[in-house]
């Protein structure tokens, strides 16, 4: 039981009691303010439950003398609280911005009840300790496949956990393939704990997140004007997460494909590309494409049989979205006359355009 010197905390039956009512903007500024002193007779570990709320109160007053609160405790205090029977998984997470041991987030990203958001956030942040857990947590990671680009997207990524993360693409994919066609079957995906409403419920009481979020990914969208069976194309994939798109583009049509392969994934677009539906004259087509994601562009360049067809050298010289590396070698497959036409166009990049102009000379 809670015991204050203050009124207000007699209907207050329990730290639970009290972290619902924080959460949904229900306690009363005077009782916010006495706890992020550290002045509630609990537990270190309830007390810690309480002060990680706190400290992303939307008064500042009540914010910082929480954060102060927390900075008297240690690392090992907050792994207590992970061992916590009632632990929710947005506590977890609001513990995780509060203390910055490497350790202790290490622990985080072992335990069953971490949300996904919060592993994808770690993912993006975290030291060389946390970015080895979450890459070796191979259940969690096909559970939310997100991650991996989360740990690309890491400035501190070292080289060997970007060497692992390949890795894991290479064989999942090679994995998906299989149960795609049906030669293996599909293992069952369990997503991990979602904090998303919880977040977003906090977010609009005026909370403040420290650190801040993993920004939200927006698929592709229709172009203007696109016929209604296209639209609902886009719709359906839009709904979907990584691992289901991923099946999508090995198993799905050849609208889905031509969709998928503006992915912002990394693995998604592999997938679209090395599709075993995936048929030539949609090479030449996802060629030519505006909206593409580059590394179609480049896997398309990498492959000699498709490269040895006239269309696709041309559609990706004229395509802006080509790397000049990827093209360049190749332009001397194109007529004097296109290569005059690209030498003139300015909606591909000035060394394209430089490589045209001197193969055209050397023809003529």
């Amino acid at each position: 039981m809670l015991r204050g010197s203050m009124s207000e905390t007699d209907r207050l039956t329990s730290v639970a009691d009290l972290t619902a009512g924080i959460r949904q903007g229900l306690v009363p500024r005077s009782v916010r303010l006495f706890a992020a002193q550290g002045l509630l007779p609990v537990s270190r570990e309830e007390l810690i439950r309480v002060l990680v709320l706190l400290g992303i109160d939307g008064d500042e007053e009540i914010a910082g003398a929480a954060r102060t609160t927390l900075a008297s405790f240690k690392a090992e205090h907050f792994r207590a609280v992970l061992d916590l029977e009632g632990i929710e998984p947005l506590e977890i997470d609001l513990a995780a911005r509060a203390c910055r041991d490497e350790g202790f987030l290490s622990a985080v990203v072992r335990h069953p009840k971490t949300a996904d958001q919060t592993l994808r956030w770690l993912a993006r942040g975290g030291g060389a300790a946390v970015q080895d857990s979450i890459v070796t947590n191979q259940t969690r990671l096909l559970g939310c496949l997100e991650i991996l680009a989360d740990l690309r997207a890491n400035p501190q990524a070292t080289q060997e956990v970007l060497r692992r993360v390949r890795e894991f693409e290479e064989e999942f994919l090679q994995k998906a393939c299989l149960w795609a066609s049906g030669v293996e079957a599909a293992p069952a995906i369990e997503s991990g704990p979602s904090i998303e409403e919880a977040l977003a419920a906090l977010k609009a009481l005026g909370m403040c997140l420290v650190g801040g979020e993993v920004p939200v990914e927006k698929p592709p969208e229709p172009e203007q004007g696109a016929a209604k069976d296209v639209r609902d194309a886009f719709l359906r994939i839009a709904s979907m997460n990584t691992f289901e798109r991923i099946m999508q583009a090995l198993r799905g049509s050849r609208q889905d494909r031509l969709i998928l392969v503006r992915d912002r994934s990394l693995l998604v677009v592999r997938a679209v590309i090395t599709s075993p539906m995936l048929q030539e004259a949609d090479v030449e087509e996802i060629a030519g494409l505006r909206a593409v994601n580059e590394e179609a562009l480049r896997m398309i360049g990498a492959r000699a049989r498709w490269m040895r067809r006239y269309r696709v050298v041309r559609n990706l010289a004229f395509n802006p979205k080509t790397p000049p590396g990827v093209i360049i070698p190749h332009l001397s497959r194109l007529p004097v006359r296109e290569l005059g036409i690209l030498g003139r166009d300015h909606n591909v990049g000035e060394a394209v355009r430089r490589a045209a102009r001197q193969l055209r000379e050397v023809k003529e």
